[in-house]
């Protein structure tokens, strides 16, 4: 069976029972704790002849089998008070649902619960065990008013109330006759083993597009293995003064959870104020970095940033043709903010004609793609129509930061087919020396980890936002972020 990726997850749809908490052995004997109750015995197997039914169904039927003078309603009153104590003070979530939760909203990716259990026991449990927090909206099928083994109703609204399609809504279950009905409809089903169910799971595993013994196991395979870290190459200028260039790209890769190497192709004398001077690198000298870098640890992904002079660019697009680069990244550092040119007319001939071509994804801001279109920017519009040009006449993809002046802090990206916006944060902090590297080297971390180009830009748009608003202060002039500004799982992962 096939592998999940975390991308492929655009809303998450919860059993309850057996699946986020360990409950089922308590339902297993719910009636039967009831009826005993009412100084009846239970039939043997009564758990198996109430596991696909409502709780109105269940009620239904014990009321009618049993002979009971009650309606339907006071018998759910009494298992629930039965059941009450348990959901309240002693029921647990099922090993690692915590740390799955959290991974799912690191990726900020919705979360709904889908249980026949009553609204109460489940508010009850989850928020004393700490997973509420986690949860967008419950639904459960009595308020729907139709049980999991004979309508996906309640997957279908969870699924709406989410704003995901169909088949990339994953519906979360331990029990065959949910997971039949949810693939049927469509849904993409994870199978969970269940030990109170452990009598059919091989129906369970016919009716589930993926399966796992547990969350543990599911983690496991989601979360890399940190003694192999995806390996990233920077090719870029050093700054001396550590907020922009390869240093700015290696803290970058240590933040997003990748290895970061570089390729130096240029020694500048800098701080927040300014240049004072540069000193390229020889090509020989950057071909030998470039080759002891893809000979030992091959890179998952490339970030080239400022390269100024013809003979470097060739010496760049030169290595990677050879190697075959995957995933590059390119920061076409051309022209200022201010509209000030930064390298020659012939470097640019040389980086658009022989780089451009081999990049998965140009990063340009709205000097640099004007001056790449010949278009004058002054709206969201030209900016979709400025990609579209550069897609066409280069074969990348873009993204065309906007800034603070076009289109406040939003970007777009264009694929060659699909134009996708990214809404930034506007942060009022004077201090972005770097943001440009920043961007790019988080966009390749993410690749490098196998996300695709959308989420990599979504994830690195989130990363430069909270590095921005921790309004790190250095430096006379224009200062640099904190680029380790919260290292922890939601960028480790």
């Amino acid at each position: 069976m096939k592998k999940i990726v975390i991308s492929d997850i655009k809303g998450a749809i919860f059993d309850m029972d057996g699946v986020l908490l360990d409950s089922m052995p308590m339902w297993d004997h719910a009636g039967e704790m009831y009826l005993a109750g009412q100084g009846i015995e239970a039939e043997p197997d009564l758990e198996k002849v109430l596991f696909t039914m409502t709780m109105q169904k269940g009620a239904e039927y014990i009321r009618d089998h049993y002979g009971l003078k009650l309606t339907a309603d006071e018998i759910i009153d009494g298992i629930n008070e039965t059941v009450r104590d348990f959901y309240a003070n002693k029921v647990v979530p099922k090993n690692g649902v915590l740390k799955f939760l959290r991974l799912l909203k690191s990726h900020n990716i919705p979360v709904t619960v889908a249980t026949s259990t009553d609204r109460c026991h489940v508010e009850a449990a989850l928020s004393r065990n700490g997973l509420m927090e986690y949860v967008d909206k419950i639904f459960t099928c009595s308020e729907v008013g139709v049980g999991k083994a004979a309508s996906p109703k309640i997957y279908e609204l969870a699924a709406e109330f989410m704003g995901t399609k169909v088949g990339e809504s994953f519906v979360f279950e331990d029990a065959y006759h949910a997971a039949e009905t949810a693939q049927n409809a469509g849904f993409t089903v994870v199978g969970l083993y269940d030990e109170s169910s452990r009598d059919m799971q091989a129906e369970l595993k016919v009716h589930c597009n993926y399966y796992y013994l547990g969350f543990a196991e599911l983690i496991d395979e989601l979360l890399p293995d940190r003694s192999q870290l995806a390996p990233v190459l920077t090719i870029a200028g050093s700054d001396s003064s550590g907020g922009a260039g390869i240093q700015a790209d290696l803290k970058t890769m240590q933040a997003n959870g990748v290895f970061g190497m570089s390729a130096v192709t240029a020694l500048t004398a800098q701080n927040t104020t300014g240049v004072t001077s540069i000193m390229n690198v020889t090509p020989d000298i950057l071909a030998d970095q470039i080759d002891a870098v893809f000979t030992d640890i091959r890179p998952q992904a490339v970030k080239i940033g400022m390269v100024s002079v013809p003979e470097l660019i060739n010496v760049i697009a030169d290595k990677l043709e050879f190697y075959r680069a995957e995933n590059v990244v390119l920061d076409p550092v051309m022209v200022a903010t201010s509209g000030a040119k930064l390298i020659s007319d012939d470097a640019v001939d040389v980086l658009t004609g022989r780089l451009f071509p081999l990049a998965k994804l140009i990063t340009p801001n709205i000097p640099e793609t004007e001056a790449l279109t010949g278009m004058s920017i002054r709206s969201k519009e030209d900016m979709e129509s400025a990609a579209r040009k550069i897609y066409e006449k280069y074969g990348c993809s873009v993204l065309v930061k906007g800034g603070h002046s076009i289109n406040d802090a939003n970007d777009m990206l264009f694929d060659g087919e699909n134009v996708s916006w990214f809404s930034g944060e506007r942060i009022e902090n004077p201090n972005t020396h770097g943001t440009g590297c920043t961007l790019s080297s988080a966009i390749a971390s993410n690749l490098a980890k196998g996300y695709d180009i959308e989420t990599s830009v979504q994830r690195a748009k989130a990363y430069i936002s909270g590095a921005l608003a921790a309004m790190l202060d250095l430096g006379r002039g224009s200062g640099p972020l904190n680029h380790g500004f919260d290292i922890d799982s939601r960028f480790m992962i």
